[in-house]
């Protein structure tokens, strides 16, 4: 009978091992820099031909971003926009951690005409 319970406690601790570690807020801007900027636009404003075509969401709008909670961001990110064909699905590629970092210290600070983009690479 003893053999459950430390079973239990060596699949717990493996599960929760085998989970990626959460993304840095540079990797995020970089993941932003590399995924997002064709419909967002490089600081997040949407302004591009292609964001405005799409219907990016301008994250610079202060406005528009208040109407729009830290879930329901979170959400879109995680499923994307009808069915991933308008903006894809990242729910593989970020975990649940990574997606709520992207929305707290990324997406809420982006500033109209300040690229997203890792530290390194902004001041250049």
């Amino acid at each position: 009978m003893r053999i459950v319970p430390a079973l239990s406690s060596l699949l717990l601790a493996t599960s929760l091992g085998a989970q990626a570690p959460v993304k840095s807020v540079d990797e995020l801007r970089a993941f932003f820099a590399q995924n997002c900027v064709k419909c967002h636009g490089p600081d997040g404003s949407a302004h591009s031909a292609e964001g405005k075509k799409l219907g990016g969401f301008d994250f610079t709008d202060a406005k528009k971003a208040a109407k729009e909670t830290d879930a329901e961001m979170e959400k879109t990110i995680r499923k994307g926009i009808f069915f991933g064909l308008v903006m894809p699905s990242f729910k593989d590629r970020l975990s649940e951690a990574d997606i709520a970092l992207m929305v707290k210290e990324v997406v809420r600070k982006a500033e109209k005409g300040k690229a997203i983009a890792p530290k390194q690479e902004a001041g250049r």
